[in-house]
């Protein structure tokens, strides 16, 4: 709501059914896999409950600018590059922490993965399904509109384990480019271990 001047609809697509304020949940059984792990390919389901255009957050994320253009780019599928590009300048592998399509334009990501969930599930996880099935199509945002927090604006070299989670050592503001609209919490530190103040200031 901070963030966005669109009109859109709040949505948890989810396999439990305890409510949430203020969210419209879509309630999808579990299909006899790794709890959530490949909840995700659900999203492209042709008969979902949604508008015509869905712009999809992973719950590690954060907002902290406006998002409207993320949902204004382009009418084909967009995601964004893994963050290994960070290290890897040519990595043109999707990371789907942040996503944009039309609803049932992308249905053969769903429709091939229940034709054969074991055969899909050799794969790593739902990110590299997506990836598989969409790769010739897909488009991504630039980079810095939405942006790895521990790789990108701060660095893994900046982490250290403490009591069994990785941290980062000390608190640090950071310079956020002036276009990114969303900071990803791949892996961890997640957003709630992160007491940086732009994180803080939007993690609520």
């Amino acid at each position: 709501a901070r963030h966005c001047t669109v009109p859109y609809e709040f949505v948890c697509l989810t396999d439990d059914d305890r409510p949430i304020e203020g969210v419209r949940l879509i309630v999808e059984p579990n299909a006899g896999y790794q709890r959530g792990w490949w909840h995700k390919v659900h999203m492209f389901k042709p008969d979902l409950d949604v508008s015509e255009r869905v712009l999809y957050f992973d719950l590690d994320t954060v907002i902290i600018s406006n998002i409207d253009k993320l949902a204004d780019y382009a009418t084909e599928f967009v995601g964004i590059r893994d963050f290994n590009r960070q290290f890897h300048p040519n990595w043109n592998i999707l990371n789907s922490s942040v996503m944009t399509w039309l609803h049932q334009s992308e249905s053969d990501i769903w429709e091939k993965f229940a034709a054969n969930p074991p055969a899909a599930q050799t794969l790593a996880g739902d990110q590299d399904w997506i990836y598989r099935v969409s790769k010739d199509r897909i488009l991504y945002y630039p980079r810095d509109w939405v942006m790895s927090y521990k790789w990108e604006i701060r660095s893994k070299e900046e982490l250290v384990f403490d009591n069994g989670v990785r941290k980062f050592k000390e608190v640090k503001n950071p310079e956020i480019p002036k276009d990114c609209s969303v900071l990803v919490f791949h892996g961890d530190p997640k957003p709630e271990d992160v007491t940086d103040p732009a994180i803080v200031d939007n993690w609520r």
